[in-house]
C-alpha cells in the first residue's frame, strides 16, 4: 500500500491494514441516490469499513441521518476518525452490529452496503487483494451475505424505500430474481468505470 490516505472528489479516507480498503466504486453510491433522495433521509449502512460510503453520502447530501455498522472494531475506530476528518461526524452514528443483529426496531429510507460478494473458490484470481478475507468472500458463490441482507432488510424499510447493494456484475439477474421473492423490484444498476453493473437499487415501492 503506497499511502494510508485515499483522496476522493469531496473527501479523503484514512485506511488501516486490517480494514477493507475502499475502492473508487464508493462514489457510485451518491450517484445511485441522486434521483431518489428524499427531503429527509434515514440511512443504514451495513459493513461500513473505513466509513467511506457513509462519508461519501454525507458529503453529498446533508439532509441525512446515517447509522453505519460493522463487526470489526478496528474498522469502527477508523471510520469514526474519518467522519471527524471530513466534518460529517454529526451526521453519522457508528454501531457494532453483525448485519442487522443490533438494529432492533428501526426503519430506514435507505439501506446501503458493500458486502462480501466474491466466491472463495475463485480466490486464485484475487491474490493481489490484501483486505481481510471476511470482507471479500461469502458462501454460496459469493451470494450468502447479499441474500441475507435482502431477506432481512425488507423488515427494516419504511414504505417507498430502497436497498442499494454493491455486487459482482454476474450476480445482477440472480439478485433480481431473489429480491422479487421479498417484494422488491430492481430499479436500475449503476456501472463501474469498466462499464459493468456494480451497484443495484432495489425498492419496495408499490
Amino acid at each position: 500500500m503506497k499511502s494510508n490516505i485515499i483522496e476522493f472528489k469531496k473527501f479523503k479516507i484514512k485506511t488501516a491494514q486490517d480494514v477493507f480498503f475502499p475502492r473508487d466504486d464508493v462514489e457510485i453510491f451518491p450517484k445511485a441516490l441522486k434521483d431518489i433522495i428524499k427531503s429527509k433521509n434515514k440511512i443504514l449502512e451495513l459493513g461500513t469499513g473505513t466509513g467511506a460510503i457513509s462519508i461519501a453520502i454525507a458529503k453529498n447530501f446533508s439532509n441525512t441521518k446515517i447509522i453505519a455498522t460493522d463487526i470489526n472494531l478496528s474498522a469502527l475506530r477508523i471510520a469514526k476518525e474519518n467522519a471527524k476528518i471530513n466534518k460529517v461526524d454529526k451526521l453519522i452514528e457508528f454501531k457494532t452490529s453483525n448485519w442487522f443483529s443490533k438494529i432492533q426496531e428501526d426503519k430506514f429510507d435507505f439501506i446501503v452496503t458493500n458486502p462480501p460478494y466474491l466466491s472463495k473458490k475463485n480466490s486464485s484470481y484475487y491474490t493481489e487483494l490484501s483486505d481481510p478475507e471476511n470482507s471479500l468472500y461469502a458462501k454460496n458463490n459469493g451470494l450468502d451475505d447479499i441474500y441475507k441482507i435482502i431477506r432481512l432488510g425488507v423488515n427494516y424499510l419504511n414504505k417507498d424505500s430502497y436497498i442499494i447493494i454493491e455486487h459482482s456484475h454476474n450476480q445482477t439477474l440472480l439478485l433480481k430474481d431473489y429480491s422479487y421473492q421479498y417484494k422488491l423490484k430492481l430499479l436500475s444498476s449503476e456501472k463501474d468505470i469498466l462499464g459493468f453493473n456494480r451497484v443495484s437499487i432495489f425498492s419496495n415501492r408499490v
